[in-house]
């Protein structure tokens, strides 16, 4: 089922860089966009504190040899629980996984910076690091990259689905499973320490901040989860999505990229060339109200208009 070549190929295009095409005329200025765009920033935000967090962390490890926080001492104390992982394995375990996190991070800042470099648009579109900057940089760059996710087909929404999905997988596995095993194990055992209680404050003692770590520990568990979830059901897909493309994942989603850039190009070209037509053809007419301020008076340039060669025959 899965024999044969496949349909597409992925060649470089030359014109599809930043270089050669103006963003602005991607502007939109629609609620959802700029929701999102908005919301772009608070992920960034979070993205940063998480790792003001790890280095804490890691610091409070390796120079007080203890967790952060009354949960996992109480949990590890209590004689009776049998699921609690000693502080030193534990506090290996979580500082292994900071440091490979950061460890990925300048791998990934460094792949960023040359696709950034490249100005290449489906490099910088694929990845994640490179992406986020031109977003952030510029509003007209991320109008321009959601009307190329805009322009998408079912089996090309599946195919990016699992593409950034798998680019994740490190971060998943190797930096947040371990870590959200002793988490969960520790959860697990402040349940086995209360007694399984239905009374919440048997869990944080009433302590404000012991609560607010509890929370943020739930809450990090039920993200690991989902994303673990996600992940299985991309691998589960991307048996038949690979019948389908025959080929590289990434070079096929970077085809499509630029497919889709093409068509967009067109597309403004065609908007463009109707709109010079309707200028000209108002201006041919006399109107000249596109070139009038609120006061009406032209301010604007009128359109050159065709003349015949003035030719001296004597």
């Amino acid at each position: 089922m899965c024999c044969g070549s496949a349909d597409w190929k992925r060649e470089e295009v030359p014109d599809h860089k930043f270089d050669f095409i103006d963003v602005r005329d991607y502007h939109n200025t629609g609620l959802w966009t700029r929701t999102r765009y908005g919301f772009l920033f608070v992920l960034v935000i979070k993205s940063i504190a998480v790792y003001i967090a790890d280095i804490y962390t890691a610091v409070t490890l390796l120079a007080f040899n203890k967790f952060n926080g009354s949960i996992y001492t109480e949990v590890e104390n209590n004689p009776d629980n049998t699921v609690a992982v000693p502080i030193k394995y534990g506090k290996w375990i979580f500082f292994g996984c900071i440091l490979f996190s950061f460890l990925l991070l300048a791998y990934e800042a460094h792949k960023s910076r040359a696709i950034i470099r490249s100005r290449d648009i489906s490099y910088a579109y694929t990845n994640v690091m490179a992406n986020n900057y031109y977003s952030l940089r510029s509003y007209d760059h991320f109008c321009f990259f959601s009307q190329i996710n805009n322009s998408t087909k079912k089996k090309d929404e599946i195919a990016f689905f699992i593409f950034f999905t798998f680019k994740g997988w490190k971060r998943l596995v190797v930096a947040d499973g371990p870590r959200q095993v002793i988490n969960g194990l520790t959860l697990y055992g402040l349940i086995l320490v209360s007694g399984y209680s239905t009374n919440v404050e048997d869990y944080y003692g009433g302590n404000i901040i012991t609560g607010i770590m509890l929370l943020t520990m739930i809450f990090t568990l039920v993200v690991f989860t989902g994303s673990a979830i996600l992940l299985a059901i991309a691998s589960i897909m991307y048996l038949p999505l690979l019948c389908y493309m025959k080929g590289n994942l990434k070079e096929f989603c970077c085809h499509k990229i630029d497919k889709r850039v093409t068509e967009l190009i067109q597309l403004k070209k065609k908007e463009r060339v109707a709109k010079q037509a309707a200028i000209a053809r108002a201006e041919a007419k006399g109107d000249f109200s596109h070139l009038m301020n609120k006061k009406g008076i032209i301010v604007g340039q009128k359109m050159m208009q065709p003349t015949l060669p003035n030719v001296d025959v004597d």
